[in-house]
């Protein structure tokens, strides 16, 4: 099987991080070239749900600590939200 990696290859990909309470939080715009993944905090003590709206991220897919998300194909960061089962809850996401 031949693989080329240029064409594989993204030249920049984004990264950040966050908190988050009981209360949906859209993430920030921004392109996203391939996907999304998003990673609940290893030290959180409940979970953080992702989803594609303020309306539904509640039965979106939900992570427990350390969890990290399958690659979500977005165009647009901002197109995901996030809600934690509890305050205070930590996040991290890799856009490329």
């Amino acid at each position: 099987m031949y693989f080329d990696i240029g064409k594989e290859s993204l030249p920049s990909f984004a990264a950040g991080s966050g908190t988050v309470g009981t209360s949906a939080v859209q993430l920030p715009g921004a392109r996203v070239c391939k996907h999304v993944v998003i990673r609940a905090g290893s030290g959180n003590g409940n979970v953080i749900m992702v989803g594609q709206s303020a309306d539904t991220v509640a039965n979106g897919y939900t992570l427990a600590a350390g969890e990290q998300s399958p690659p979500i194909y977005v165009d647009d960061l901002g197109k995901l939200w996030v809600r934690g089962g509890a305050a205070s809850q930590a996040y991290s996401w890799l856009a490329n």
